[in-house]
């Protein structure tokens, strides 16, 4: 195993990773001494040195760069996992009796990404100038395994309770909606949701799980034509006709889209699911990534009390999710 030659390796050393790091990030060993300014030859020499200490090959070498082993893997999430981590405790060694400051990364889906994205960044450059705030977004699956490898230092999922390796923080529920270009307001029910074309996000997406699961409850299937990932192709070609989807209404109004998109509720069945703050268990939260945590906690509280977030209830007032009761 692995993880059973790091341990008993005694030679590894940090300047190692950052070495195989680099070479894994620049895709060659050539390119990979040019952005660590040293020369090709000492990369290469460290490389060995760790396929020596491991026992296993790293890297193998093609035309057009390196690609992976399953060690190097293994090692390469690891490897970028303590990197962080000295990181960290030099910020918090810096930092220590004085304000909050460094990078944090976080992750939000795509179709929460702009309505707290944009408010979150534009709160913490005027609280806390001195934290680098990285945004990015992506579907649940994605997000997740960039917080299981040190990616990420928060995300925000829609999970319920804490799962193993991850520390999990529920702070709202959130209303799924049928969402069509046809101006019409009556509510529909799933029975003749799941007869209509429906275009969704991927498999790996929160929204496709919870309608999946919610349809299935009844014993029904959607009639899925398509998966689009992008958010603004998503509405676009519902806006077009395409078909139809499902969404949250913070995913709706946005971009070119705005005004030819029409939401409604299920009438036999509320779609919701959980949204909670995320981090990894195994990672060390420093005063930047609690700050960052505290401020879109916040954020959030006020969207909903303020009535811009609709759809979407404070935890502590919400009901559970999925086990839905028909609301007839």
């Amino acid at each position: 195993m692995l993880q059973s030659s790091i341990r008993a390796g005694h030679g590894m050393d940090l300047r190692q990773l950052r070495y195989f790091v680099g070479i894994v990030q620049a895709g060659s060993l050539s390119r990979a001494a040019n952005h660590l300014h040293v020369a090709q030859s000492a990369i290469s020499h460290h490389l060995a040195q760790l396929e020596s200490e491991i026992k296993k090959p790293l890297v193998t070498r093609g035309s057009k760069g390196i690609a992976l082993t399953e060690a190097g893997t293994v090692l390469y999430r690891h490897a970028e996992a303590i990197l962080r981590h000295i990181d960290f405790a030099k910020q918090d060694a810096m930092t220590t009796l004085a304000v909050p400051s460094g990078r944090v990364a976080i992750g939000f889906p795509s179709a929460l990404s702009s309505i707290l994205g944009y408010e979150l960044f534009v709160q913490m450059r005027h609280a806390y100038p001195q934290i680098v705030l990285h945004l990015t977004d992506g579907n649940s699956s994605l997000l997740r395994e960039r917080l299981d490898n040190g990616r990420l230092d928060l995300a925000v999922l829609f999970l319920g309770k804490s799962e193993r390796g991850l520390a999990v923080e529920p702070f709202a529920n959130e209303e799924l909606f049928y969402v069509s270009a046809e101006k019409k307001s009556r509510p529909i029910s799933l029975e003749e949701a799941a007869s209509q074309p429906v275009l969704l996000p991927g498999p790996g997406s929160g929204i496709q799980k919870t309608a999946r699961e919610a349809f299935a409850q009844r014993g029904l299937d959607l009639t899925v034509i398509g998966e689009i990932d992008s958010m603004v192709a998503l509405r676009r070609a519902v806006a077009a006709g395409l078909g139809n989807t499902i969404l949250p209404w913070a995913a709706i109004g946005d971009g070119e889209s705005v005004g030819k998109l029409h939401h409604r509720q299920f009438s036999d069945f509320r779609l919701i699911r959980p949204v909670a703050l995320c981090s990894s268990e195994v990672s060390q939260r420093n005063p930047a990534i609690e700050a960052v945590a505290s401020t879109l906690k916040l954020l959030a509280r006020k969207l909903i009390e303020g009535r811009r977030w609709h759809g979407v209830t404070a935890m502590e007032t919400a009901g559970s999710h999925l086990d839905n009761k028909p609301s007839g």
